[in-house]
């Protein structure tokens, strides 16, 4: 039978820029070391309900079917593709007659504009808890005014504390601490960095902030003999996001795998919540890698005529239903970083846009990187907080602050290179904090001395 399928969401368009690498030398780690946007002709599980996230008239989804055949007469490009582009005037990605397509005001040619909605005053999740709220709303109030000071630690090697190192260097403490639950499914007995949850929770009852990002290996492998292998480069796995006629494929495999992966890390999620702490959520991160490539299982590029772009927006969609509506877990703020505009998932289902910029043109100037925060600020048609999720060099204070700049965090990633005995590390292209390769010792002190620039003990306390 012919119907149609939308996922529609009005949004203020803006020119795709990727200033980023997590697969050139970033967040790509230790790799070896080892929804329903759209909704078909029946709702599926994996739809989002109209209960389980904020209702917005600039932000649902719905069926809409018509009589007559897609409208060929123009196309639009994504990521080197050229796409059809939808016969209804809806918004977003679609699929009609067996053939996706993307509308009009949604293809990224399209979109120059600055978001023409206001900000939210509250998360996307309406049940979220008063601790997460308050910090919300304390972000949105530091928002164009300040930026916290952030670091990564070092996720596969327990043994090296970057908190420490950042204090050591500045005399402060990061406003924001960042981990990742990568090796979490491994389960071989010399497998680091699965004491992520515990770490997190003891820098926040310092008083500090977490943000949490996840490299998910292959779903496939994980829960099995295989789980100390699996891999999350597009390059080192076959793994792919189950799409049928425009949806989740609900009845595959593939979906009940990345179930899995999904309860395994809201068992950790959980324990988060149960200790009184807010994540600010960054999964799915670096989605688009640089114009398409897909660095990761969950930006893989496509053989089988489904956008993968639209693929990690079911799969964003789906991850944010399945955590907030089926688990319950609402210390949660959604932090996107699919960094490109044809990527985005929607306004009712993101908190915070942010991107990785790894600029090796910098070359210690400190460059606010104007251009790009800009950019980000034109994926949504509602103002979003944008903040700098990873980077090399940090942003001069005064260079953000002269050029409007207004980051709402930086996350300078950790140090990859160390001494295998000492564990200290010096200058290197791998060490993004120690030595002096990015960020020269005067440069960090600077920073973390800056009256714009938030550090842990300048932080509230949140109720």
């Amino acid at each position: 039978m012919k119907y149609s399928t939308y996922w529609r969401m009005p949004f203020a368009i803006g020119i795709t820029l990727v200033l980023s690498a997590c697969g050139s030398g970033g967040s790509g780690g230790n790799n070896n070391t080892a929804t329903g946007t759209v909704i078909s002709k029946t709702t599926s599980s994996s739809s989002i309900s109209s209960s389980s996230i904020a209702s917005s008239s600039a932000s649902s989804a719905s069926v809409a079917a018509s009589s007559s055949s897609i409208t060929t007469s123009g196309n639009c490009q994504v990521d080197g593709k050229s796409w059809l582009v939808c016969s209804e005037n809806q918004n977003g990605w679609g699929y009609e007659y067996g053939k996706y397509c993307i509308a009009s005001t949604f293809c990224p040619a399209n979109r120059t504009n600055l978001p023409s909605l206001a900000g939210r005053t509250a998360p996307v999740d309406t049940k979220t808890n008063t601790k997460t709220s308050a910090i919300y709303t304390y972000l949105r109030s530091i928002a164009g005014q300040q930026t916290l000071t952030g670091q990564q630690d070092l996720t596969w090697k327990d043994g090296i504390d970057m908190a420490e190192r950042v204090h050591k260097d500045t005399g402060k403490y990061s406003a924001l601490m960042g981990y990742d639950f990568m090796n979490y499914g491994m389960t071989a007995n010399w497998v680091e960095g699965v004491k992520q949850t515990e770490e997190a929770i003891a820098y926040a009852n310092k008083g500090g902030l977490i943000t949490f990002t996840w490299h998910w290996r292959d779903p496939a492998q994980l829960n099995t003999s295989n789980a100390n292998n699996a891999q999350f480069y597009t390059k080192d796995t076959n793994f792919q996001i189950p799409i049928k006629d425009g949806s989740l494929d609900t009845n595959s495999t593939a979906y009940t795998q990345i179930n899995a992966g999904i309860d395994l890390i809201a068992t950790e999620l959980k324990k988060l919540n149960d200790a009184g702490v807010t994540v600010l959520w960054r999964p799915l991160h670096e989605a688009s890698g640089y114009n398409g490539e897909g660095w990761f299982w969950w930006g893989r590029p496509r053989t089988d005529g489904v956008p993968q772009a639209y693929a990690q927006i079911l799969l964003w969609r789906h991850m944010y239903e399945r955590l907030v509506g089926y688990h319950g877990l609402h210390n949660l703020l959604w932090v996107w970083n699919g960094q490109s505009a044809a990527w985005y998932p929607g306004d009712d289902v993101v908190d915070i846009i942010s991107h990785d910029i790894y600029d090796s043109t910098d070359n210690q100037t400190y460059k606010s990187q104007i251009s790009t925060y800009t950019q980000a600020r034109k994926y949504s048609s509602e103002a979003k907080l944008i903040a700098l999720s990873e980077n090399g060099f940090i942003p001069d204070p005064d260079k953000v602050s002269a050029d409007g700049a207004w980051w709402l965090w930086f996350m300078t990633w950790n140090d990859g290179n160390f001494n295998e005995t000492t564990l200290e590390s010096g200058t290197h292209k791998d060490n993004f904090w120690s030595g002096d390769y990015y960020n020269t010792s005067a440069h960090k002190t600077k920073v973390y001395n800056h009256a714009n620039m938030i550090t842990l003990d300048e932080l509230p306390t949140f109720q």
